[in-house]
């Protein structure tokens, strides 16, 4: 089994309206270690009211990456990662923005980013999350949350990998049961894509992408995340979330 996956960000209406870049960052890859294939996947959100909140987004996904990716080429596997390595990936990445922030003369909250996770293989998956965006899965019969978007205290809030208290907000989950389907993808979709109301999924959104990236070829995937692209960037879309929107999507696949 392999993994076929794309991912895409579109700038929300409310950073180009001002001229200012997205805030939003992801890193993904299939790496084979072992006649194994890891799927990563990793989205962060700078918060809005920041100033280098992509500038953090970047830096954390970019350490994490390293980070399990120096776990996979050590071990082949990644059902032996507890939850305490997990954290310590979460805390290197605070210690980079940290260490950024400190080399600008600036605070560690100008860089304030949410995160979210995945790693998979043909046997084990390992979900983690900081604030609100969302991990997504299906097998075939309907989709899922892994975890609710977190909220803060207060309406449009939520916690960062900067927060003092990151600890108590990591959100972790491993299983040995790999979805089919597995899509990320940042708060400026989740009120598009989830009903609040019920805690669900609409099946509507995600079935039709999963199924056209199934059967795109491995060289269609420029042509399906332009269309992707396009429809996240529509003026209906943008009345319903100004935000940035980041999306992955990944598929489990024969090897070939």
């Amino acid at each position: 089994m392999t993994w076929k996956h794309l991912s895409l960000s579109v700038t929300g209406k409310s950073h180009s309206d001002r001229n200012e870049p997205g805030q939003d960052y992801s890193r993904t890859g299939v790496l084979r270690f072992s006649d194994r294939d890891f799927f990563i996947g990793l989205a962060a959100d700078g918060a809005g009211s920041t100033t280098h909140g992509g500038v953090g987004a970047e830096i954390a996904c970019e350490t994490l990456y390293l980070q399990i990716l120096s776990v996979i080429r050590e071990r082949d596997n990644i059902s032996s990662v507890t939850d305490d390595d997990v954290r310590d990936w979460i805390s290197a990445s605070r210690e980079a923005i940290a260490a950024r922030a400190e080399g600008n003369g600036r605070r560690i909250k100008d860089y304030a980013c949410t995160l979210i996770g995945v790693v998979a293989t043909s046997d084990h998956v390992l979900y983690f999350q900081i604030g609100d965006g969302c991990i997504v899965t299906g097998d075939g019969a309907g989709y899922r949350t892994i975890f609710w978007p977190e909220q803060g205290e207060y309406a449009n809030t939520t916690y960062f990998v900067s927060d003092d208290t990151l600890p108590e907000h990591i959100k972790i989950e491993h299983q040995n049961t790999v979805p089919d389907e597995i899509a990320l993808f940042t708060d400026g979709l989740q009120n598009l894509v989830l009903s609040f109301s019920t805690r669900t999924v609409h099946d509507g959104f995600f079935l039709p992408l999963f199924t056209a990236l199934r059967k795109n070829p491995d060289n269609g995937f420029a042509d399906l995340t332009t269309h992707l692209t396009a429809l996240l960037s529509r003026d209906d879309i943008n009345a319903r979330s100004d935000d940035d929107k980041t999306l992955i999507l990944a598929v489990n696949v024969p090897s070939s």
